[in-house]
């Protein structure tokens, strides 16, 4: 063999040997744990493999700043013999505050290596503890698929720069490192992804479930395993049907499982229950897709369920309470309310919209007093509203205008953890024939009490009454001027003004025995308005008569029951002046005379109606109190309605008010006809 062919060969041998020594370093590397390293320091470690397997006069490891398009050093290395004859190197870091030597600093292009060669004289760099003195250099990036890791520069001695033999070596093992950096960066992206992954399916709060094609569990997440009490370990590799669904469904998802392998859909939504490893039944929601496994070039399925069962029983609860409450309030024949704390209606039955007469639109939203008692004062405060607001429980027997009749209303409460949503249930039941009358009789004990009382405070009274008039005419007599004298006759009169009261109290306590006879109501009530005609014309009162010729006698004692009319006018006629001072064509009064019945006895109503002021719904109740007036003091006694209840119940019959404030007050006076004239209805 030729000296030239044999030195060929020997340095064929030694870059083969010095490659294989780089392989094995880049092998070493990656096999490292790299996860404590930054990137900078790996980029470092490149550069040792390279430096120490070559024989150059040093070289430094940077990076790639995109902004500038340049190259900036991380660490200059400087190759130092030792006494055996082989090389270490010195490390140097640089600080990117340092300024940087030429060449130091290139521009470089990726995946293109620049050289710098036939440099004279030479450059240096000073290096503790010596010095990088130069002809050549060469940069090559460390760069893959477009993606630039780091640069490495070297830097030779040779005044020929670098052969052709020693560039192949340098662009072979930058190749090499360039890869080893790629995997690197590919194993921390992959694993980064891992980790993201199973800590949002282990920490979302639905069973996540992967499926071989064959049906196999490859993974079991947290929520999976609470719900099914199964650990990964325990279903690992067994069928998803086996673990996830109750014996009865296996067979049948198993062939639906398999027909959507074989189908084009991806997706696939169905409900199952699932068996439990204690043995309960769960129902679950899962909805299914074909997922492509990219590690294992299969087709697999994930299951996403969510666990419905509680919301299932509590669906069914209260689907069954809100249809029993919908039967029942729906079914009550009597008219039913729902009222907010405010006094707003929510929800009313049928029964009230019949009876109001109105629609759901207009009864949907309105204040209960409107609904119910037709409105109030503005100054004044509904009793209703109030007992709502204040959460009690109450039964009242009261007249419902709104409603058209008398009712026995029940308000109870409906309580609610938010006082925003407290609720009140109103029922009001109509009183039947027999609890009106119990409701008489009650009112009639009550005044038949009062009565007593009256009595005897009206004896008490009599007696200095009469010592005062006695005492006052005396005073008359002997006066012997004109001022005493008047000032004795307005005690005399006051007096008479007590006794007459006194007179009405006995007359209440105690009724005038008379004998009843047939009237005709007709004639009665000309009476009345004859009487009071003249005053209703100076306040400019409109009269209209409304009677029926044909209405039967009615069996009354006549001076009594022309009382209670000539009560109930003068009533009107104060109603009506306060409302209209002056002439109105709704200042009027009108007279109705009809035909009705209590049990199967025939009575003929007569109904006094004025437009004026009206009653407020809290005082009906009241009005028939002896006592009670609505009038201003010193314009009523309060004696007038009860006396006049008292009379018309010892003719044996009824008195009732309706009235809506505001708007009118109807009385309807009841007396029985004479035997024997049933008259017709």
């Amino acid at each position: 063999m030729s000296p030239a062919k044999t030195q060929r060969t020997a340095h064929t041998n030694k870059v083969m040997l010095r490659r294989t020594k780089v392989l094995r370093a880049i092998n070493r590397l990656s096999n490292s744990d790299l996860t404590n390293l930054s990137r900078n320091e790996i980029l470092a470690r490149c550069g040792e493999i390279m430096l120490l397997n070559s024989e150059f006069c040093g070289g430094w490891v940077g990076r790639h700043d995109p902004e500038e398009k340049q190259l900036v050093p991380l660490v200059f290395f400087l190759p130092l013999p030792r006494p055996d004859g082989s090389r270490e190197l010195f490390r140097k870091q640089v600080l990117l505050e340092e300024p940087i030597v030429a060449p130091a600093r290139l521009t470089i292009e990726k995946r293109r290596r620049r050289i710098l060669k036939n440099i004279d004289p030479p450059l240096h760099i000073p290096l503790l503890p010596g010095e990088i003195s130069f002809h050549s250099a060469g940069c090559w990036p460390l760069a893959h698929l477009d993606q630039v890791y780091g640069t490495i520069t070297v830097y030779s001695s040779e005044q020929n720069g670098f052969p052709k033999s020693e560039l192949d070596f340098l662009d072979g093992t930058v190749t090499d490192l360039s890869l080893a950096l790629y995997a690197h960066n590919v194993s921390l992206l992959l694993q980064y992804e891992r980790d993201f992954s199973t800590e949002i399916i282990d920490s979302i709060q639905a069973l996540m479930v992967s499926v071989t094609p064959c049906g196999k569990i490859l993974r079991f997440n947290t929520e999976a395993e609470r719900i099914s009490g199964y650990q990964q370990q325990e279903v690992l590799d067994r069928y998803w049907v086996d673990v996830l669904l109750s014996p009865e469904n296996r067979i049948h998802y198993q062939n639906l499982f398999s027909d959507l392998l074989k189908s084009d859909r991806r997706n696939l939504s169905f409900r199952a229950p699932l068996l439990t490893k204690d043995g309960t039944l769960r129902t679950i929601d899962w909805h299914s897709s074909i997922k492509p496994d990219i590690d294992r070039g299969t087709v697999g399925m994930v299951l996403f369920g969510l666990d419905i069962t509680d919301r299932l029983a509590a669906d069914r609860l209260y689907d069954s309470t809100v249809a029993k409450w919908e039967n029942i309030f729906t079914t009550i024949q009597d008219p039913a309310l729902i009222v907010s704390r405010d006094g707003s209606i929510l929800d009313a039955n049928h029964a009230t919209f019949s009876a109001s007469r109105r629609s759901r639109e207009e009864v949907i939203g309105q204040s209960v007093c409107i609904i119910l008692h037709g409105g109030h004062k503005r100054e004044s405060i509904c009793p209703l509203e109030t007992i709502i607001k204040s959460g009690k429980s109450r039964i009242l027997h009261t007249e419902l205008s709104g409603l058209h009749g008398d009712y026995l209303l029940t308000i109870s409460p409906c309580p609610n953890t938010s006082v925003n949503e407290e609720m009140t249930l109103l029922v009001a039941r109509d009183m039947t024939e027999e609890e009106r009358h119990r409701a008489e009789a009650i009112r009639a004990a009550q005044l038949a009490s009062l009565g007593e009382l009256a009595a005897g405070v009206a004896h008490e009274i009599n007696n200095p009454i009469n010592g005062i008039l006695n005492y006052a005419q005396m005073l008359r007599d002997l006066s012997l001027d004109e001022l005493g004298e008047k000032i004795a006759g307005r005690i005399i009169d006051q007096s008479k003004r007590v006794a007459s009261i006194v007179k009405n109290l006995l007359d209440f306590s105690r009724p005038k025995v008379e004998e009843p006879e047939p009237v005709n109501c007709r004639d009665l009530l000309h009476t009345c308005i004859e009487l009071v005609k003249h005053q209703l014309y100076q306040d400019d009162i409109q009269v209209e008569f409304e009677f029926d010729d044909s209405l039967p006698l009615i069996y009354c004692n006549a001076s009594q029951v022309q009382q209670v009319l000539l009560n109930i006018i003068s009533n009107s006629k104060y109603a009506l002046n306060e409302r209209y001072p002056s002439a109105h064509q709704n200042k009027k009064i009108i007279f109705q005379g009809t035909m009705t019945r209590h049990g199967r006895t025939p009575y003929v109503r007569t109904t006094i109606t004025d437009f004026g002021s009206g009653i407020e719904h809290r005082l009906i109740e009241r009005v028939f109190e002896p006592f009670f007036s609505t009038k201003p003091d010193g314009q009523g006694t309060g004696l007038g309605l009860s006396i006049s209840y008292g009379l018309i119940r010892d003719n044996g019959g009824y008195l009732r008010i309706k009235s809506r404030y505001g708007s009118h007050t109807s009385v309807q006076v009841d007396l029985p006809v004479v035997a024997g004239e049933g008259g017709t209805l």
